[in-house]
């Protein structure tokens, strides 16, 4: 008799054991619920990559408008600067003749007398930059396409009153007009013959891998080192800069860089037939991407970090060129490989 009232305590004890199993479950409901943000989020991340790679690997014929364009673009910025100036570019003195005038001063305002000075000799081509030593500006630097002792003496005059700096303290340099196209011919001599000894040295190394002669894949590896300087050159143009020797001698480093990727592009898309062409492709993509990006940040590293005009406008020739060949190597020269390989049934 006594049992039986003690039954239902202990059916009263086991539900409400029952209706609190649910409490102990809510944190963990919650937690589901952030991993199910963070899996959306991963979710959305990976369907947007298949996007771009399915768009890459079936819109191909389509991208190369991207490059055609950007292509137009800097031919029509380079006829638009020689129709204006008679140049496709703007030369240095070393280039094209003319005096250099530098002081140690603590004027650092280049803009400004710049602007003066185009309006005091408004018949030549003038420059001013800084001079700088760790970060901080020392003196100046004034270029002038001059070659007769007046015109020069009319500007070091200018210079000492605006200044304040006697003309004995300027560091005077002239290069004679005939000197500095002579340099400049051999230069742009030097820079074809390196251009065609390069293309050789590609067919060549074609026909030793592939046993023959590969024409349409190696003249897209030279057509893609070639719009590689034009771009470039094109915003050379359009920034205004005054390409020195330096600065050319930076456009023979650009074609190393170029080749590289492109040799590496169609050696694997040309061999490795067990491969669609798709992911050759592809894999030569995750390899030159990483190459031309690591030679990317390092050019630009030296740009900012540089305190010489020269290196800093070699370094920026360099990383403009190193963008337009992530486009014109894995947008044009991918795509016409691509076409080339489907055509022929190698893909």
């Amino acid at each position: 008799m006594s049992e039986e009232p003690q039954q239902p305590q202990q059916s009263q004890s086991s539900d409400a054991s029952v209706e609190t199993k649910p409490q102990h479950h809510q944190q963990p409901q919650k937690k589901d619920g952030g991993s199910e943000k963070s899996a959306s989020k991963s979710a959305s991340i990976t369907s947007l990559k298949e996007s771009i790679i399915n768009v890459y690997d079936t819109q191909y014929k389509k991208l190369l408008i991207i490059p055609a364009a950007v292509i137009i673009a800097a031919v029509v910025i380079l006829l638009l600067s020689y129709s204006s100036t008679g140049s496709f570019f703007k030369k240095d003195i070393s280039l094209s003749g003319g005096v250099s005038i530098s002081a140690i001063t603590g004027f650092s305002d280049d803009i400004a007398l710049e602007a003066e000075l185009a309006q005091q000799f408004p018949g030549f081509d003038i420059s001013v930059r800084k001079l700088t030593q760790l970060g901080s500006s020392i003196g100046i630097v004034v270029e002038a396409g001059m070659q007769s002792d007046s015109d020069i003496e009319s500007l070091s005059g200018f210079l000492s009153s605006r200044l304040g700096i006697a003309r004995d303290d300027f560091t005077v340099q002239k290069i004679g007009a005939s000197l500095g196209e002579s340099f400049f011919r051999q230069l742009i001599n030097g820079l074809l013959a390196a251009f065609v000894f390069m293309a050789l040295a590609v067919f060549v190394y074609f026909k030793i891998i592939a046993g023959r002669w590969v024409w349409l894949p190696g003249l897209f590896v030279v057509w893609t080192a070639v719009v590689d300087g034009l771009c470039t050159l094109a915003i050379v143009s359009l920034t205004g800069m005054h390409l020195s020797a330096a600065g050319l001698a930076a456009f023979l480093m650009l074609i190393g860089y170029s080749v590289d990727t492109d040799i590496l592009l169609t050696m694997r898309a040309l061999k490795g037939s067990e491969l669609k062409v798709s992911e050759r492709i592809r894999s030569a993509v995750r390899t030159g991407v990483m190459m031309t990006l690591t030679g990317l940040f390092a050019v630009m590293a030296g740009y900012f970090f540089a305190e010489s005009e020269t290196i800093k406008q070699i370094m920026f020739i360099l990383s403009v060129g190193l963008v337009f060949d992530l486009v014109h190597t894995w947008i044009t020269n991918a795509g016409l490989l691509r076409w080339y390989l489907e055509k022929r049934g190698m893909a």
